[in-house]
């Protein structure tokens, strides 16, 4: 992944502290034709606030933030891991179709760096420790307190542009009762093999057929890599899972040999090794009925495959927000 940010937006207190300064320095060195715009607070960027939504794909590649995380709480969430760790980016570099991570920043969702990674490593190792050990396996994990380290962003695409993935990653090894996780749609072996994670922390990568990928995973690594690079990363030490999501519902039988041929590349690609220690979670497209509105706003070819929201089923999420699970067309996708 290739990456030409014209702007850099710099929150001011970053200059307080050295170490934070220095984290920002190093980003900020990697991309020498940005410019720098100095602003008060991450959230609040009124350039991007109020760009147009139809160019989000534009803004969100050419526009980064550097930032403070200044709420270092980790949610319970018991599904695929234990608790939601404090977020160490925000926003995503990828542009997919149906995507479902909050918009603060306007609808392009950004990046956004927080460059005090050691202040949140640090109250990830207080709040495992304060927990104490895992007495009890439960579905997400038998022996550890397990954290999601990338809820809101992909860490492995996240790589391209900092080095907060790996400083977790390390983090990880010497915390007695925790190990970390993810999920991912970028392949980057280069970058997670290069690191010993010490058996502490597990990618999943998320697939799907590739027929309605190409359509909706727009930036992100094809399927077959993806199925792929499980091989490597288990033969470096990390754990792999795999998440088939979002389950996007199409009719007919095409949609049955398009799982059924998923399924068989998944079999026939991955090492005893692999199958021996994989597990998969499954989730269907839902995502609140406001961010649906924002998704659908934008100015995409591809948003004609979603039908519209009216012949979707809803339901009401642990936020109280109302979401929505669609359905896809796979007679428009057929006619492309």
């Amino acid at each position: 992944m290739k990456f030409d940010f014209k702007k850099i937006y710099v929150q001011r207190s970053i200059f307080d502290d050295i170490i934070w300064r220095s984290n920002a320095e190093k980003i900020i060195a990697r991309f020498p034709d940005a410019k720098l715009v100095e602003v008060d607070s991450h959230w609040k960027i009124p350039e991007l606030i109020d760009a147009d939504a139809g160019d989000w794909i534009r803004t969100k590649r050419e526009s980064l933030i550097l930032g403070i995380k200044s709420g270092l709480t980790h949610q319970k969430n018991g599904r695929s891991a234990d608790f939601i760790a404090a977020s160490n980016t925000n926003g995503c570099l990828s542009s997919c179709q149906y995507c479902y991570v909050a918009r603060r920043k306007g609808a392009s969702n950004p990046l956004t760096v927080f460059v005090n990674i050691d202040e949140i490593a640090a109250s990830i190792r207080r709040h495992q420790k304060k927990l104490g050990e895992k007495t009890e396996p439960n579905q997400c994990d038998d022996k550890f307190w397990t954290y999601d380290i990338g809820c809101n962003a992909d860490l492995s695409a996240d790589s391209y542009v900092c080095d907060n993935p790996a400083f977790l990653v390390k983090e990880f090894t010497t915390m007695e009762f925790a190990k970390g996780t993810f999920a991912t749609k970028t392949v980057r072996d280069d970058y997670w093999t290069a690191i010993d994670p010490k058996g502490k922390t597990r990618i999943r990568y998320s697939l799907m057929p590739p027929p309605i990928a190409r359509y909706v995973d727009i930036g992100t690594s094809p399927i077959s890599e993806r199925i792929k690079s499980a091989n490597n990363l288990v033969e470096a030490g990390y754990e792999v899972h795999f998440s088939f999501a979002p389950v996007i519902v199409y009719e007919g039988e095409k949609r049955k040999r398009d799982w059924k041929d998923l399924r068989q590349e998944i079999d026939e690609t991955l090492t005893d090794k692999v199958k021996k220690q994989l597990k998969c979670e499954a989730f269907f497209l839902t995502h609140s009925a406001d961010l649906h509105r924002v998704n659908y706003g934008m100015e995409s070819e591809r948003r004609r495959f979603f039908v519209e929201s009216g012949a979707a089923s809803s339901k009401e999420n642990r936020a109280r927000h109302i979401s929505l699970r669609l359905r896809f067309s796979a007679a428009r996708a057929c006619c492309i």
